[in-house]
């Protein structure tokens, strides 16, 4: 299924949300927050208040913590 980047549905969001990012590894949205504040976890972008995440720095992020890089 083709996306547009624009969460409308599609299958692949071009950025992914806290709650988002928390569902996916299975965490507490407020876990995100916390690697947010102490400068942890995957790599998070500001678009002003919002923080947002790309889908693939996520992965490369879990396939770090398998590996003990993290």
């Amino acid at each position: 299924m083709p996306t547009d980047g624009l969460g409308g549905g599609h299958a692949d969001p071009m950025f992914l949300t806290v709650q988002e990012v928390a569902e996916l590894l299975r965490v507490s949205p407020a876990t995100v927050r916390a690697w947010i504040a102490k400068g942890e976890g995957p790599p998070a972008m500001r678009f002003g208040k919002q923080i947002r995440y790309r889908p693939e720095r996520v992965m490369e992020w879990v396939e770090q913590q398998e590996e003990g890089r993290g």
